[in-house]
């Protein structure tokens, strides 16, 4: 009889507890940010024809009522679509190859106010995209040094192809390295998780790559006897210098000719890149000045860039016109970029530097992936 008494005493309290819990709350409606969310497509894994549900809810399930702002769009930030209180909203068959597509939905208290939200981004007709990397839609551009600023190194200007392939969004950090290779080789011109790594040479830069690629489970691109580049492999590679180069022009908007990468005159170029005249001779942090074109940061200056390829002067002007892989014999490795302590000239999109494979200490790492 006590434990029936107990029993029904704990039921009593339930239900009273369960009565409070449905009463409607008085307050006015918080201004609470949506958890967003894409039906489809899943994964940014995409058609070439699509029809796109985006999808989100409030994360207070009392605002039943809640308002939205949805932005939609091709640009960053997105424009305003509408106004409304639903909760998906739906684009039928919208026809694309390989275009990004920016969204965020934001919730409206009383007063019409807004949440704050991040804005979210997938892209057609590419499939999945790597974390951390861009998508770099193919196409043909004019390589080499458009306004005649350098020596025969960057000449002649001449029409190079590209097929898609992914590149890293920043410079590859001091953190990210030493994760992936168990130390971090930085020291004395900016140390910190978020600063690209550098005094890495073209061996450990290729390393990186084959360890990132075991531990993704992906098949590595590079044999370690005799350093060469499987470029049909799924895994992690350095951009070949077409690839770079087209990458800091701009990809498809490289017709914006511009002479660094984002800008084109030296007194833009501070807000794009840490070089000799606003980096206090030292690394900064990845992607804290703007990003060019196709929202790529550090282009220019932080840290020399390794590329795939070997240097030769003669293979510059008779290359392959369609996705050159650099010359296959030579001693040099192509570096690009520019540094902390590169002048202006270094920072040009078709600046070509090069030094010994063994030697790194202003080298860094940004690395791509061929597209399927």
């Amino acid at each position: 009889m006590r434990r029936m008494n107990i029993n029904l005493g704990i039921i009593i309290i339930l239900l009273v507890f369960s009565l409070i819990s449905c009463v409607k709350p008085t307050e006015p409606k918080v201004n609470q940010p949506p958890i967003l969310g894409i039906e489809y497509p899943a994964n940014n894994a995409i058609d070439t024809h699509i029809d796109i549900r985006l999808v989100w809810n409030c994360n207070d399930p009392e605002n039943d009522s809640l308002s939205y702002n949805v932005y939609f769009g091709l640009s960053s930030p997105p424009p305003l679509v509408s106004s409304f209180q639903s909760e998906s909203i739906y684009y039928p068959g919208i026809l694309v190859e390989a275009t990004t597509y920016y969204w965020k939905i934001l919730s409206l208290d009383d007063n019409g106010n807004e949440t704050f939200g991040d804005i979210w981004q997938f892209t057609t007709g590419v499939g999945f995209i790597p974390d951390g990397m861009v998508f770099i839609q193919g196409g043909s551009f004019e390589m080499g040094d458009h306004f005649e600023e350098d020596g025969t190194d960057e000449l002649p200007v001449h029409t190079v192809s590209l097929n898609n392939f992914f590149i890293d969004k920043y410079e590859v950090t001091q953190a990210e390295y030493e994760a992936i290779v168990g130390n971090n080789p930085a020291n004395g011109s900016g140390v910190g998780d978020d600063y690209p790594v550098y005094n890495i040479n073209w061996y450990n830069a290729v390393t990186y790559c084959n360890l990132k690629s075991q531990q993704e489970g992906l098949t590595t691109c590079y044999n370690l006897n005799n350093w060469s580049c499987d470029f049909n492999a799924n895994g992690y590679r350095l951009p070949t210098e077409a690839e770079w180069e087209y990458t800091a022009r701009g990809g498809v908007y490289w017709t914006d000719d511009l002479r660094y990468s984002g800008c084109h005159e030296e007194s833009e170029l501070v807000d794009y890149a840490w070089y000799i005249s606003n980096s206090n001779n030292q690394t900064h942090p990845v992607g804290s000045l703007l990003p060019n074109q196709l929202n790529i940061y550090d282009m220019d200056g932080n840290v020399y860039e390794w590329c795939n390829d070997k240097h030769a002067y003669e293979y510059y002007s008779s290359s392959p016109s369609n996705n050159p892989t650099g010359p296959e014999f030579g001693v040099m490795r192509v570096v690009r970029g520019g540094s902390w302590s590169s002048d202006k000239n270094f920072c040009r999109v078709a600046d070509r530097s090069f030094t010994t494979p063994s030697i790194g200490s202003q080298g860094g790492i940004r690395i791509v992936k061929s597209y399927p």
